[in-house]
């Protein structure tokens, strides 16, 4: 399972301002380019025999439309401190456009019993360094479908799913919930489904319970703009459901909330907030700033054909 970066675009903007105009006058204003920023989407699990993907690129300014540009001659390493009383170290080669690690077939990079992750990626006389441990991922414990008529906001005859699963007791664990249909993951920004506990956030109160509903039926997918909402049934028979845990930190969860918050901003009309980069759990040796994400995940998941 690759890390697919829906962010990449959004991470790689330098926020200059926010101009408002009326929609009578024409203002043609000349924004300076800033200084390009490391970014780094280093999103890992421990999924066996899973190529491992780290991406270092470099940012770009506000109305660039290009593709982030890759770095090419980062050492990316990724160290776990005090395993078997050693400390061993996963060096990440360069291959187009992403650095990757093959830890080979039915092997895994991460184990439970040792936690801790070491991020280091280096760049020229910089290096840009993370920790972040490998948390609880709880079990999929099932998928059900169902077939609605009559519920608001639901299509008749449509088949709907949703995800049975239960957070962990001991409040602080947060999640990506990820969703699959036919092999595709579902990534578009409303279908971005994290969970502090078994609720939105942390003072949900829902420590040790099961998700939410919404969380259960975000698993759904949702019509892009091609799509009549009320016309398109979430699945067929015969498609495949697949859904994910992956377990995130709290720096991650906090991360990858404020993302999702920024990738639907602009649909908020005038009541938009201003932007804003997420914050990194990564941190540069010389103070300056960079973007991106460290995050080594549990992976639990299960899948259905649909009836």
């Amino acid at each position: 399972m690759k890390s697919i970066n829906i962010y990449s675009l959004l991470l790689s903007f330098i926020f200059i301002g926010v101009f408002l105009t009326s929609c009578e006058d024409k203002i043609d204003v000349t924004l300076d380019d800033a200084d390009a920023i490391i970014v780094i989407d280093a999103f890992l699990t421990d999924v066996p025999g899973v190529v491992q993907e780290i991406v270092v690129t470099q940012s770009q300014s506000y109305f660039d439309n290009s593709s982030p540009v890759p770095v090419e001659d980062a050492i990316v390493t990724v160290n776990i401190p005090g395993y078997g009383g050693v400390e061993p170290t996963y060096i990440f080669e360069y291959v187009d456009g992403k650095y990757v690690l093959d830890p080979g077939p039915n092997t895994s990079i991460a184990v439970l019993d040792f936690k801790d992750f070491d991020l280091a990626v280096t760049v020229g006389d910089v290096v840009y360094s993370s920790t972040t441990q490998l948390n609880r991922s709880p079990e999929v414990e099932e998928i059900r479908q169902e077939v609605r008529n009559g519920e608001i906001g639901s299509i008749d005859g449509g088949i709907y799913c949703e995800v049975i699963a239960r957070d962990f007791t001991g409040s602080g664990d947060t999640y990506w919930i990820k969703s699959f249909k036919n092999g595709t993951f579902l990534n578009r920004p409303e279908e971005i489904n994290l969970a502090f506990d078994g609720g939105f956030d942390q003072g949900a109160e829902s420590d040790g319970l099961i998700f939410i509903a919404p969380i259960r039926e975000l698993i759904n997918p949702i019509p892009d703009s091609t799509e009549v909402a009320d016309e398109v049934s979430p699945w067929m028979t015969g498609d495949v459901c697949k859904v994910e845990i992956h377990s995130i930190s709290n720096s991650t969860f906090a991360f990858m909330e404020l993302l999702r918050d920024q990738l639907l901003n602009g649909r908020n009309g005038i009541f938009a907030e201003p932007l804003a980069n997420s914050p990194s759990n990564i941190t540069a040796s010389n103070g300056s700033d960079v973007l991106g994400a460290f995050n080594v995940a549990q992976v639990t998941s299960l899948e259905i054909v649909v009836e």
